[in-house]
């Protein structure tokens, strides 16, 4: 449910109409006027009008004599790009900058045969909108969504009119107008099929009747007869709207000058409308298409564009709430099935790994098995393992490490040179006399993965000192390495056989 306020702010009266709209129901909770000459300023006009109630939105229109309405023919090639392609065709219609200016379009419908896009465009000064924008910030304290356009907002009332798009049974395809009579203007709009097609502000309204008479009828008919040059159809009838559609003889008047019949403004399909009301409604029509064109299902302008476009503010956001909820459903369901083909692949991906798993570890450990764990046992316990291990079992490091231990305490050794390459190492250090590398040397055979150590050869060093070469070979036996079945069985049998040695014997 949202609370929806059209304002008709005119040079003379502001109009207000508060609607309340549910779904495809639509509500009047007040109606409002004020002079505005009664009133300080044009802000406290609006706030009169308004009154203490609160909408959730608020819509305002621009005045036709501050716009440019124009119809134009763009090249059906244009339509993706229309936005910029539309501004440089308006720029050389307007008699200003572009830069300083905010525009907004409808496609029209394309007639049969014709190639071309008809498009039906307004544009106005930024700085006009903005003064709308900024009195009725004044007024009520905030902005409005829209800043329509002069009387387009009336094609709106085909919401609650569905008659405005169809008049009659024999004009059902015709076009139809909405004269909005004011006292100082007047504003037409042509409506053709419930969309706007044409619209223009007259500088004259009821003010100076019946003596302006035949100079607003003049305006009107020189209004109509751009619409029939611009190729328009013939009109089904004319609707008057504003504070002079009650006019004492309008409707006879207009009728045999324009040579229209004036049709009485239709019942509008809204709930609980009091007498009063229904009554004051033609006077209230622009504010009404004002307060219906912030549904969704708009037909009008909104110059609120680029830089001034408004912020969405949360009655909005509270419309698309069972959208918003359908879609965060479907999302929803979207990810959990897409979660669920997940995991099947996932699983499928697990079953293809473990075949080939199993038919890996037959054909290199020589044991099938489907489990992990159990395949980086195999592998390290495997035959040839050590053998084939491209890692070093010892390294320099452990060189060092072994002669520190090597060196008995009271002997004084320092190591001129390590060499280490391909497994072979050649050390040469300074002791005190021979026979203590020779100890050294002694020492160091006692680590498993040093093999052939031997001292090379000795000189004289420097009085009381001694050089001397240790060479050795870099190369562990695998521990873990099984022994032949028929070597193991011979060495148990040939245990198991020899007889007991007397205790002390060798």
């Amino acid at each position: 449910m949202h609370r929806l306020l059209g304002i008709d702010a005119g040079k003379s009266v502001v109009r207000a109409a508060l609607i309340r709209t549910t779904y495809r129901r639509v509500f009047v909770e007040a109606l409002g006027e004020a002079a505005v000459t009664d009133a300080v300023s044009e802000a406290e006009a609006i706030r009169a009008a308004v009154g203490l109630h609160r909408p959730d939105a608020a819509a305002i229109a621009l005045s036709g004599e501050k716009s440019f309405y124009r119809r134009l023919d763009l090249p059906a090639a244009a339509q993706k790009e229309i936005e910029n392609v539309l501004g440089f065709e308006l720029e050389a219609t307007v008699p200003f900058e572009m830069e300083d200016a905010v525009f907004d379009h409808r496609l029209l419908k394309r007639p049969p045969g014709v190639e071309t896009l008809p498009v039906f465009a307004a544009v106005a000064r930024a700085d006009d909108v903005r003064e709308r924008i900024a009195v009725v910030k004044e007024a009520l304290g905030f902005e409005p969504e829209r800043v329509a356009l002069g009387a387009v907002a009336l094609a709106n009332l085909e919401a609650v009119m569905p008659e405005l798009a169809a008049p009659s049974p024999a004009g059902a395809a015709a076009p139809i107008a909405l004269l909005d009579l004011d006292y100082l203007t007047s504003e037409i709009v042509i409506v053709a099929g419930g969309e706007p097609v044409f619209a223009r502000t007259l500088s004259r309204g009821t003010a100076g009747l019946p003596g302006t008479a035949p100079a607003l009828a003049r305006e009107l008919r020189q209004t109509l007869a751009a619409w029939r040059n611009l190729g328009g159809e013939p009109l089904a009838g004319m609707y008057l709207v504003g504070g002079g559609a009650t006019a004492q003889g309008a409707e006879a008047f207009l009728a045999t000058q324009l040579g229209l019949t004036i049709l009485p403004l239709p019942t509008p399909r809204i709930e609980g409308l009091t007498p009063e009301q229904a009554a004051a409604l033609p006077r209230f029509a622009k504010a009404l298409g004002l307060a219906l064109g912030l549904t969704p299902k708009t037909k009008g302008f909104n110059l609120r564009k680029g830089a001034l476009e408004a912020e969405r503010s949360y009655p909005f956001l509270r419309e698309k709430i069972p959208i918003l909820a359908g879609l965060g459903t479907v999302i929803a369901l979207s990810f959990g099935f897409s979660i669920v083909a997940e995991l099947r692949t996932l699983d499928t991906e697990r079953e293809l790994l473990t075949a080939s798993l199993a038919t890996a570890s037959h054909d290199v450990l020589g044991e099938e098995t489907s489990d992990p764990q159990k395949a980086r046992e195999l592998l390290e316990q495997g035959p040839g393992a050590a053998d084939e291990d491209p890692m070093p079992r010892v390294d320099a490091f452990d060189v060092m490490v072994q002669l520190s231990k090597a060196v008995p305490k009271e002997i004084t050794h320092d190591v001129l040179e390590l060499d280490v390459n391909r497994g072979h190492v050649t050390l040469q250090g300074v002791v005190p006399s021979v026979s203590d590398a020779q100890i050294i040397a002694d020492h160091m055979k006692e680590h498993r993965c040093f093999r052939d150590v031997k001292v090379g050869r000795t000189s004289q060093f420097t009085e009381g000192k001694h050089k001397y070469v240790l060479e050795l070979d870099l190369k562990c036996e695998d521990k873990t390495k099984k022994k032949k079945p028929g070597a193991a069985d011979a060495a148990e049998s040939a245990s198991a056989g020899a007889p007991e040695k007397p205790e002390g014997s060798r």
